[in-house]
């Protein structure tokens, strides 16, 4: 379930060990446009000029599309609450 979260906003440890993004391969970049909501980004992707959380996920995360995310260009769930049309 964690691994399908759209937003990457979940992770998780086995053993006491996170996964070193530096270790893993790198993946395709895609990108799905989520009906009603953010583009949702995965692979490795570079987004430039923006940091991320401690413990953000950088292959996984949804850049907003809505316009009125208070954490932009990333996706806070606004959408939900605010007139959007695609």
């Amino acid at each position: 379930i964690i691994e399908s979260c759209p937003s990457g906003a979940l992770n998780y440890t086995i053993e006491n060990l996170e996964a070193d993004p530096e270790d893993s391969t790198p993946r395709a970049v895609s990108v799905f446009v989520a009906e009603g909501g953010p583009y949702a980004v995965s692979g490795s992707a570079d987004l430039v000029d923006e940091s991320f959380a401690a413990g953000a996920q950088h292959d996984q995360f949804t850049l907003c599309r809505c316009g009125a995310s208070k954490n932009k260009p990333f996706c806070d769930g606004t959408h939900w609450n605010v007139p959007f049309d695609e």
